[in-house]
Parts: structure tokens; C-alpha cells; sequence
């Protein structure tokens, strides 16, 4: 596991814990004890762990800022939007929620003719304007971004006006990136709103596809998305260490897609 994938598995494991022990974190990540006290020493000099007798507690930020993980994993966050695009038809409609992985999927959508895409994501809606200007008049797609307040740390809208708005929609299809999913805890978010939003859409549509690398698996943070497994459908990368977390989301009737 490459440095930067360990401190966000880190600070994950954090979202949903107040502390985790150094032991903890050489099992779960499978490295020694000097390499977990070098990764502590140098998130805790960023101000984003406080180092504690025998591990790590955490400190206020749940997960990395947006514009961060923008850069982390793209090639994984890629391969998982190109099976998700292959799931889609033309014509459907579907929710896209605020994420670095569906602001990659949007980009992989210009594939699919008549989509109607209802999102959220500020980003998400500004990357298919291009698809909606480059297609032609038959095949276009239409773009709805939802209204609410904005988020300053993530460009996107929320609230209630948005929750109203998602109500309006019966859709086909919704394609959620939150911050972990796990068979004890389902699918979570470090922020309530992205939670509500993700709620609210998935009850508005006919099936639900979780858009997680693998660094998300097995992982909980605060707030829970209030869905059942039925019709889940999660497309993640293969990964060695994932395999038993994996077979316990599809003993629960979730369709695991590795890629």
C-alpha cells in the first residue's frame, strides 16, 4: 500500500473513531510498526492526526479537503467509472451525487445518448455541458443541477431545497462515491447532508450503484445511508486484502463488480 493510500485509510478510519491504536493500524494495513509511527509523525505535522499514548486520535476534518483527493487514485476512480458507464443505457435517467469518483464518471458519459442526468455536483454538471453542447440534437443529453445552498469546501448544492428537488425525479438509476461501505454499516458519509442527499436519491430510484476504490471498503464513517441491499449494486477495484469484506457485502445480497 503506497504511502498516501495509507494516510487516507488513516484518517477514514478516524471519521468514525475518536482513536485507533498503533496495533490496530499495522494489522489492518499490514505494515510494521516503524513505517505506521513514520505515517503518524507525518500526518500529525500536518495537522490532520493528533498522536496519542499507543496510537492516534483524531482531530475535527473527517477526510481529506475535495480538492486533495481529486489526485489520489485516478486511475482506480477511472477504471470503476468505465464499468459503471457500461451499466447505463441511453434514454435512462439517473442521480449523480458530489464526489471525486462521479466527477470522473462524468466524463466517461459522453458514450451514452439521452441520458438525463440529475446531480447535485456543481463539477459533475459543468464537465456534461460540453457533452450537451459537442451531441447531436437526437442524442443529447440533458443536465439538471439540483438547487440549495452551496458548499464551500465541495462545489456542489445542498439542504432542503435540494431534497425537495430530488423528490420531483423517479429515476432509473443512482450512482453514488460516498467515504466507505461495509456489511456491518452500509454505505456512509462524513457529512450528514451527503448522507440525506444520497437517502433521498436512492429512494427515488429503481437501483442503486456505489462507486468505491478500494480504499473505501470495509471503511464507516458517521452518517448512513438509509437503503436497503436490495438492487445495490457496488463496483470497486480488485484488491487482495478487500476480499473478505467483499464476501460479506455480497452474503448480503450486494452484486460486488471487482475491476
Amino acid at each position: 500500500m503506497l504511502q498516501e493510500d495509507r494516510f487516507i485509510r488513516i484518517q477514514s478510519l478516524l471519521a468514525s473513531i475518536d482513536r485507533l491504536s498503533t496495533d490496530r493500524l499495522i494489522q489492518d494495513m499490514q505494515v510494521s510498526r516503524e513505517t505506521v509511527r513514520q505515517d503518524l509523525l507525518a500526518l500529525e505535522s500536518m495537522g490532520l492526526v493528533r498522536r496519542v499514548h499507543g496510537g492516534v486520535a483524531r482531530v475535527t476534518q473527517d477526510e481529506p479537503p475535495f480538492v486533495q483527493r481529486q489526485a489520489l487514485r485516478v486511475a482506480e476512480k477511472r477504471a470503476i467509472a468505465k464499468a459503471a458507464v457500461k451499466r447505463l443505457q441511453p434514454g435512462q435517467m439517473v442521480f449523480i451525487d458530489a464526489g471525486t469518483t462521479t466527477s470522473i464518471l462524468a466524463e466517461e458519459l459522453s458514450l451514452i445518448s439521452r441520458l438525463v442526468v440529475v446531480t447535485n455536483s456543481i463539477t459533475v454538471a459543468l464537465k456534461l455541458a460540453g457533452t450537451q453542447a459537442s451531441a447531436g440534437a437526437s442524442n443529447a443529453m440533458r443536465v439538471v443541477l439540483l438547487g440549495g445552498d452551496t458548499n464551500p469546501e465541495i462545489p456542489c448544492t445542498y439542504g432542503e431545497v435540494t431534497l425537495n428537488e430530488i423528490r420531483r425525479y423517479r429515476a432509473d438509476v443512482t450512482l453514488l462515491s460516498p467515504v466507505g461501505i461495509s456489511a456491518q454499516d452500509g454505505i456512509t458519509f462524513g457529512n450528514e447532508h451527503e448522507a440525506s442527499l444520497a437517502t433521498a436519491m436512492a429512494e427515488q430510484s429503481l437501483s442503486l450503484v456505489v462507486l468505491a476504490d478500494y480504499s473505501k471498503i470495509g471503511l464507516r464513517s458517521r452518517y448512513a445511508v438509509a437503503c436497503a441491499t436490495a438492487n445495490q449494486t457496488l463496483i470497486t477495484n480488485a484488491y487482495s486484502n478487500n476480499n473478505e469484506a467483499l464476501a460479506a457485502l455480497d452474503a448480503q445480497g450486494v452484486a460486488v463488480i471487482p475491476v
